[in-house]
């Protein structure tokens, strides 16, 4: 019998960007939930967890690893993401499961998550790889009802109506899946797509990354005070004058004593007062920077 970790992909199966959403009977939706994407591996009790870069998780989801060990006498490869869903809000919050992944501690405190199970890979010696989506999809529906802390994704067969569903409720955006596709690494595929909802940010401006004397963007920073990324798209001429004079009224020191490696070889001006700033981007990496940032306003400078 070979290892369950000679089953893992090398990378899971992701889908690809989309502008449109097909549509026909081929077809089936899910909501994209917002967290950090695990694969599962459960071999007669022992419980692994891998990240998307196969690093291994374990230590880091204790609740889920205890939800996970229900199934004990069972050989399984699963696959799915690591969410908080805030109740009163009614959707996933990323920035709590990134704080577990940058503190990599867990307090008696720690928010509880949630693993939303999508997919299924092996059920004992079973590779279900080659099964069509939509057969692995009820397997996993059949094999795990009412295990807390797990939850199996809907599947819907109505794009449009879930598209508009996810963006009155403020959700990620939602995923497209080929009910016939099996399962293959990485985006070598035409079988899944995703189709994003921009997500609207207020948050803070700590310094100003200068080239040949003028400003190329702004450093953002998260909730907690952690890098979130650069912005620069939205700023122009105006406001990058208006941003070099309020760096000279307001010179500060190094906000982090240990700079992400984004940062490194830029030359930085910090801000004694950050400025509040609003961005919009496409969604979350896992490391929790900002993808494709653009800026809409600066608060104390005139909209941009």
């Amino acid at each position: 019998m070979n290892s369950l970790k000679d089953y893992l992909p090398k990378e899971p199966m992701a889908p690809i960007t989309s502008e449109t959403i097909p549509t026909g009977n081929e077809w089936g939706y899910q909501l994209k939930w917002d967290g950090v994407r695990i694969l599962s591996l459960l071999d007669q009790g022992e419980v692994s967890l891998f990240s998307r870069k196969l690093l291994n998780k374990t230590a880091l989801y204790p609740e889920i690893v205890s939800s996970l060990s229900t199934f004990k006498h069972q050989r399984l490869l699963l696959d799915g993401e690591i969410v908080y869903f805030h109740p009163e809000l009614g959707r996933p919050l990323f920035h709590k499961v990134l704080q577990r992944e940058r503190s990599r501690t867990i307090s008696t405190q720690a928010p509880q998550f949630t693993y939303v199970l999508f997919d299924i890979l092996l059920d004992g010696d079973r590779d279900l790889k080659s099964w069509p989506y939509i057969e692995r999809h009820h397997h996993l529906q059949q094999m795990i009802k009412n295990t807390p802390g797990l939850l199996i994704a809907d599947l819907f067969n109505d794009g449009e109506n879930l598209w508009k569903w996810a963006e009155d409720h403020s959700w990620e955006g939602i995923v497209i899946k080929r009910l016939s596709s099996p399962y293959r690494e990485g985006k070598k595929h035409r079988d899944w797509y995703k189709k994003k909802i921009s997500i609207r940010l207020k948050t803070e401006a700590v310094a100003l990354i200068m080239r040949e004397g003028r400003v190329a963007s702004l450093v953002l920073t998260g909730k907690d005070g952690s890098y979130i990324g650069r912005a620069s798209l939205g700023l122009n001429e105006r406001s990058k004058r208006q941003l070099l004079d309020y760096a000279g009224l307001h010179p500060g020191s190094a906000r982090w004593k240990e700079l992400h490696t984004d940062l490194k070889k830029e030359q930085l001006v910090w801000l004694s007062t950050p400025l509040t700033v609003e961005v919009t981007f496409l969604e979350w990496s896992q490391d929790g920077m900002m993808r494709h940032p653009k800026l809409l306003q600066i608060q104390g400078l005139d909209r941009l």
